[in-house]
């Protein structure tokens, strides 16, 4: 049976979420398109600070809400504050289609659109982790920040009997600790790097060229990790500068993606932020969407 061009470009939109995420006027960026369109059930992405992880975060979900009549999508953060901000995202996104399903229900914590699909985004405690039975997709934001008891009682058991589920974690490091760092670890997970481009070569605060990034890209596939250099964290001013600010461990973890922090360390990277801080600051949240929330 032949297809009506309405229904060939549904098709095309179903199967392939970045020809969606194109066709709202949106640009992702290659590693951002390589995930989106990828197959495999278990992703684990490494991914520096304001890199774009909100495309990943938003973009995903609402593809499946409407693409997937009756699925349900769970985003868990790990702070009430950040499952706001992600919510809000995910409304920003949709509010972009003017064919999306209309909602049903829609508050802070879940949009229900009229085809059945649900969006649910909760802090993750171990008691909202645990959600509704069989959802198609799971996304963990700033995984590296959930607590393992949340992750292995709240979220694993939701992959039971499940076998359509997609489970993504999505973060920054944190130390070499927790099941985002497992994960990562794990050959199992398809698994990707995003970082900045640039090596820190002493303690006096300055930036050298890293290796090329095809060298990078290499590197990486040998141990089956796919990387990719940030295109956002590209001006050695601007890197340099941050370097100064956070100090040589944390832009090596934030936007070097490096699991820094010792085994045996006595105090964690939270705990020396905080010591290190001796004036409250503004916070500056990762990723909040403006005029272009997805690409943020």
């Amino acid at each position: 049976m032949r297809l009506t061009k309405a229904e060939a470009r549904d098709l095309l939109f179903t199967l392939s979420p970045p020809h969606y995420i194109k066709s709202l006027g949106f640009k992702p960026y290659q590693w951002q398109e390589d995930i989106l369109k990828s197959g495999h059930r278990r992703k684990v992405i490494n991914g520096a600070r304001q890199a774009g992880k909100s495309t990943i975060v938003c973009a995903k979900p609402c593809h499946v809400a409407k693409h997937y009549p009756g699925s349900v999508s769970i985003i868990a953060a790990p702070t009430e504050q950040q499952a706001f901000y992600d919510m809000e995202k995910v409304k920003a996104f949709i509010n972009r289609d003017a064919g999306y399903p209309e909602k049903k229900r829609n508050s802070d914590r879940l949009i229900e659109l009229e085809n059945k699909s649900w969006i649910l985004v909760v802090p993750a405690t171990e008691t909202s982790a645990r959600g509704p039975s069989a959802p198609r997709l799971i996304l963990l934001d700033e995984a590296s920040r959930i607590e393992d008891a949340v992750y292995h009682s709240g979220i694993l058991p939701m992959l039971n009997n499940n076998p359509e589920c997609e489970l993504i974690c999505i973060s920054t490091p944190n130390g070499q600790q927790g099941f985002f760092y497992e994960s990562y670890g794990n050959p199992a997970w398809e698994r990707y790097e995003v970082r900045s481009p640039w090596d820190v070569i002493d303690i006096e605060f300055r930036l050298a060229e890293g290796e090329p990034e095809e060298e990078y890209r290499r590197r990486l596939a040998e141990k089956n990790i796919r990387g990719c250099y940030s295109p956002r964290h590209g001006n050695r001013e601007e890197q340099e500068f941050l370097l100064k600010e956070m100090g040589t461990y944390m832009y090596r973890q934030e936007n070097r993606v490096e699991f820094v922090e010792p085994k045996d360390q006595i105090f964690s990277y939270d705990e020396i932020e905080r010591l290190r801080q001796s004036a409250a600051r503004p916070v500056a949240f990762d990723e909040i969407g403006t005029a272009e929330p997805l690409l943020l």
